[in-house]
This record gives structure tokens, sequence and C-alpha cells, in this order.
């Protein structure tokens, strides 16, 4: 049976979701990828209702892509920064994050482990700058570095004006997620 990885990427209004075979090689660009999507949220209307999607999409995934699976999350933000989220967002996120770690606890078998974005990012080989540098946001430098490197061959479904739909944002955070971990567990001494 193989051995695969589940990256997610939680938020409230779309769950970036990526699974891995872990038997990645380092210069693997792609072929490792065997599900990359997101879990929309547009049509819940609670807390609840998320999670029931939540569930139901990882139970569909579970069923069509039989492993033995290492679940992976992104960290929730831990703390407040300058005009970003407030104490409710927060809050918000963090309880969601734990109905989705409790819900991929129970379909997968495993505890789910955590990994923050700026070392998943550093073990991917990214290298961040601050946004005004940049000229764009952290999410936009992931998912073009990413474009550029491991996910060169995805085509994105596009928007009216040709941009990539905003969802293959959280799917690129995901996949980072679950890179981190696989290139976590071969640097294990």
């Amino acid at each position: 049976m193989p051995e695969l990885i589940l990256g997610l990427d939680v938020s409230t209004s779309v769950t970036g979701v990526c699974v891995i075979d872990s038997n990645i090689q380092p210069d693997d660009k792609g072929s490792h990828i065997i599900h990359l999507d997101r879990i929309e949220y547009k049509k819940c209307k609670t807390l609840w209702d998320k999670a029931d999607t939540t569930a139901e999409y990882l139970q569909s995934l579970l069923k069509n892509n039989s492993g033995d699976y290492k679940v992976a999350l992104e960290e929730p933000l831990m703390g407040f920064r300058t005009g970003m989220s407030s104490a409710t967002t927060i809050t918000t996120l963090m309880r969601f994050n734990g109905i989705v770690s409790y819900i991929s606890r129970g379909i997968f078998g495993i505890d789910p482990e955590y990994i923050s974005s700026s070392h998943a990012r550093k073990l991917c080989g990214i290298k961040m700058q601050r946004t005004s540098i940049a000229g764009m946001s952290g999410k936009e430098q992931v998912f073009k570095y990413m474009s550029e490197h491991d996910l060169c061959h995805v085509k994105w479904p596009t928007k009216k004006n040709g941009e990539p739909v905003e969802w293959s944002r959280d799917s690129t955070d995901a996949y980072v997620i679950a890179r981190a971990r696989s290139l976590q567990q071969k640097i294990v001494i």
C-alpha cells in the first residue's frame, strides 16, 4: 500500500487539499502529486456545515485514494499582526483548525501533525521577501515560486481575466505543507 501525505491549508472560506506520494526524489517536479484541490464553503452557513462538508470530502478522498496516510496541517496563525486578522477571526480559525484536525484523525486513523508556514516554505526552498519589497503577498510569492518549480505542470482554471482562480493559492499552500512534511521525514536523524 502506498505511503501518502495529506497536506491541508485550513481556512474558513477555502481549505487547500493536496495528497502526495511520500516516496519523492529531491528533484521530483510533480509526478508525486496524487490529488491537488480545495474544499469550498460558499454554500455553508455555519462552522458545523463547513465541518460536515470537510468530513464528506475527506471520506471521499480516502475512498478514492487508499494508502497509509500521514496528515499535515498548516499551523494556524498564533498572534496578531498590524492590519491583519482580528481576535475573532483568529479564534474562529483556531476553532475550525481543531475541528478539521479531529475529523482527519477520525477518518485517517492517525494524529495530524502541524507545520508552520514559514518552516514549510523554508524546507521547500522558497525565499520569502517582505511584501513591500516583493510587491506581492506571501501567498502570491509562494504561488509564483511553486508555479515555476514543483507545480509548473499544473494547468489551473482561470478567471475571466486569464488569471488563475483564487483557490489555486490555497491548493499550492496545501502542497507546500505536504511537500515539507515529506522532506522533514527524510532529514530526521
